[in-house]
């Protein structure tokens, strides 16, 4: 009986704590779904051709309820299932059952009231089998509606065709639900690029990191299923916690190559609040594929009471919100054929997108020889009269810091680009917004060491992180953190800033509307100190929520934003670099450093691509990832000459003892007396293919094998990368195991 009343208990907190988080709030400012019971639905399309352009035909066939579309140039066929399984036969002849998920064309989600786990429903099961489809024919495509009756829930989704392109949208305000059940994400077009399984000429691309190949071979009845967020994450729900093996996905796309042809996918609208998930060799459904799906509702988690049993849950809840994305989520396709219809061909095509949509264009701005994270401070323990505290331990001093400049300006030349992270207040731990907007007086004196990098020719960005603060000062509080939208101010697990492992604390997110205002006092003070470099790495890399305006509320309108704070800064006469940047942040910065040369490894992956550089190289300067703090230095320098990139470091000038208790992992391997010998030697060797391929967009990359690459680069300048472990015989000549050679043609 004492038992069965803790659990009562337990269960009547949990809804206690979840009414108090979905309480008013900001809720009435946003947009609700619309109530089921009040809408009607008839099919005014029936069948056959709905439109076509000079590029595309869109069609229905409404006996199985299927939406398709032909690309007119190479007769290619793209739609909601692979062209295969659209009238597939046994061996006797008896035309095969597809499986229900390769027949959905949408799946989904709703949170069960009782058991508060996501459930996922399919289009095929749910809507299609029932008889629960209507169409209506719209400008240039049709609006299918799905409607799952038993569930009280209708999704319409629109499919129309464009000058080169054609797309996918939901408007989640045209969603209907009831009151029971509450839609929380939707997938869009699961299997429209769906590949049979073990078909050759035909893999996958995933923008994991660098990005991944994935080859379409079916092992198991389940195969292998995952997802991850695009942009890293919405951080006001989940923990960001990016480890040094852990690449985040920093371009909205994913892509299909069956054959001659191939689609690449673009997310043009609810990026922020997107996740790219994929299924691969699952025997059971026969097919591969990558798809989109995207959150249309925010949630908060919450710790579940001890002793609170549920059907089906077991790890925290998901408390929803009641309103829901104001922005329609949309996938455009862009169909390849021929030479285009690959890895290269897809880059281009989304460079190409990035010029019209987002504004990327070639920079005046020199490639670096090498790039270098120089680390001011952190917060070290320590005791004052018995009571815990901290302090500021300098790990590189504006002399310090100086000495390495002239070392490397001597051993390496001057043509390099210096991040000057963590000479805030705080070190590079977050505390007060942007450091306090102050150097730490510690350091010693900054406007001397800016002095004499500019004298040497050296660029220098002084890192200020506007995202995460947990006191009050530099005219920001806790009454300027965002908030969900039960009006509660939003927490995050904090990150190193170098490593993206992730920390202990927790800390407070400026509120969306709060960072054009830290924004602009940063340029006020960077006109008084004479740094002529900028770096805003946090807010180049991470997206987060603010439910006080619908208009960020999941993330929404992260890019915009991002845009024109970078905007603001280059407008004042300042240079400015991002670190592991997103797309967005990298058509807009002047320099990106940490650009990725590793996907996360996933069991499901094939081998890397440097995807990330084949569309940025030559718009805009990129240095890898610090390569001291690779795993395999070796192969992350084989990585920098696959794409023509320069190497980059992390490094500080002040190692004691007391460190070994820091929590951040680039204490160990970054003391600058310790490596330098190691940077100036894969340095210097770098510069000599950067003398080739630097400042020169890449114009072509052909994959020989899984293990060797060739790269060719404006101006008639190539690399060839061998991964593998005997040397490899080329129309270049032969490249050692583990090596690579590069030159010019003609």
């Amino acid at each position: 009986m004492k038992n069965r009343s803790f659990r009562i208990f337990a269960l009547l907190l949990a809804l206690i704590t979840l009414l108090g988080l979905t309480g008013c709030g900001n809720d009435k400012s946003l947009v609700t779904f619309l109530n089921f019971g009040d809408q009607s639905y008839d099919s005014e399309f029936a069948n056959g051709k709905v439109c076509e352009n000079d590029r595309f035909e869109l069609n229905w066939d409404d006996s199985l309820k299927r939406v398709s579309f032909v690309d007119k140039q190479s007769g290619a066929v793209w739609g909601q299932i692979p062209a295969e399984a659209q009238n597939g036969v046994t061996e006797n002849g008896v035309k095969k059952k597809n499986h229900p998920q390769l027949e959905s064309a949408l799946q989904v989600n709703y949170q069960d009231p009782k058991s508060f786990d996501e459930i996922t429903l399919y289009s095929y099961t749910g809507a299609v089998q029932e008889g629960e489809i209507y169409t209506e024919k719209i400008d240039n495509g049709l609006k299918v509606i799905y409607e799952f009756t038993e569930f009280d829930i209708a999704v319409p989704v629109e499919y129309t065709i464009g000058e080169d392109s054609f797309a996918v949208t939901v408007d989640p305000k045209e969603i209907a639900e009831g009151e029971e059940y509450k839609v929380t994400s939707v997938a869009l077009e699961p299997f429209l690029c769906g590949l049979k399984n073990n078909s050759e000429n035909s893999f996958l691309f995933i923008p994991d990191g660098s990005g991944a190949i994935v080859e379409p071979v079916g092992e198991q009845a389940v195969g292998n299923v995952g997802s991850k967020e695009v942009y890293g994450g919405d951080l006001a729900y989940r923990k960001f916690g990016t480890s040094t093996t852990s690449e985040q996905i920093k371009m909205p796309i994913f892509a299909a190559k069956k054959g001659d042809s191939a689609v690449l996918g673009v997310i043009s609208s609810g990026a922020p609040s997107a996740s790219i998930n994929w299924n691969i060799g699952s025997n059971d459904i026969g097919y591969s594929t990558v798809y989109p799906s995207f959150r249309i509702r925010g949630f908060k988690n919450i710790e579940r009471p001890e002793n609170f049993i549920t059907t089906t849950t077991l790890g925290n809840f998901k408390v929803f919100d009641k309103g829901i994305l104001t922005t329609p989520v949309k996938a455009e396709y862009f169909v390849l054929s021929g030479e285009k219809a690959s890895v290269y061909g897809m880059a281009e095509k989304y460079r190409d997108y990035l010029k019209e949509n987002f504004g990327l264009e070639r920079t005046e701005n020199k490639e670096v020889d090498a790039s270098f994270k120089i680390i001011g401070a952190t917060l070290q323990p320590d005791f004052i009269l018995g009571i815990p505290t901290t302090k500021l331990f300098p790990l590189t001093t504006a002399a310090e810091a100086e000495k390495i400049a002239d070392e490397l300006s001597e051993k390496i030349g001057s043509n390099i680009n210096l991040n000057l992270l963590g000479f805030g207040q705080s070190g590079v731990d977050a505390q007060k917004v942007a450091g306090g907007f102050k150097t730490a007086g510690r350091l010693g004196n900054m406007e001397k060491l800016y002095s004499a990098l500019d004298k040497k020719g050296i660029n220098a960005f002084l890192d200020y992180d506007v995202i995460a603060f947990n006191k009050s000062g530099g005219g920001f509080s806790k009454k300027d953190a965002a908030v969900y939208s039960s009006g509660m101010s939003i927490t995050y697990t904090s990150f190193d800033t170098v490593s993206k492992a992730s920390n202990d604390d927790r800390f407070y997110l400026l509120s969306r509307s709060n960072l054009s205002r830290a924004v602009e006092k940063i340029i006020k003070v960077s006109a008084k100190n004479g740094v002529s470099g900028i770096s805003l790495n946090s807010l180049g890399s991470t997206v987060y929520s603010d439910y006080a305006n619908q208009e960020t509320y999941l993330a929404n309108n992260m890019e915009n934003d991002v845009a024109k704070l970078f905007a603001g800064v280059k407008k004042g006469g300042y240079k400015l670099l991002s670190t592991s940047a997103n797309s967005y942040a990298a058509v807009n910065a002047d320099f990106v450093n940490d650009a990725p040369i590793y996907s996360s490894d996933n069991i499901a992956f094939d081998f890397d691509v440097p995807f990330y550089e084949l569309v940025f190289k030559g718009y805009v300067p990129l240095s890898s990832v610090s390569i001291n703090l690779c795993s395999d230095k070796d192969n992350a320098i084989l990585r920098c000459a696959e794409s023509g990139i320069s190497p980059s470091y992390t490094v500080y000038g002040n190692f004691r003892k007391e460190l070994v208790t820091n929590d951040n992992t680039f204490i160990f391997g970054s003391s600058f007396d310790g490596i330098k010998k190691d940077i100036y030697s894969a340095v210097n060797k770098a510069k000599d293919y950067l003398k080739l391929t630097g400042n020169a967009e890449i114009v072509g990359y052909e994959i020989i094998n899984k293990d060797v690459r060739i790269t060719r680069f404006a101006g008639g300048g190539y690399t060839v990368v061998n991964y593998g472990e005997a040397p490899v015989a080329t129309q270049y000549g032969e490249v050692a195991a583990g090596g690579y050679i590069y030159g010019r043609e003609g």
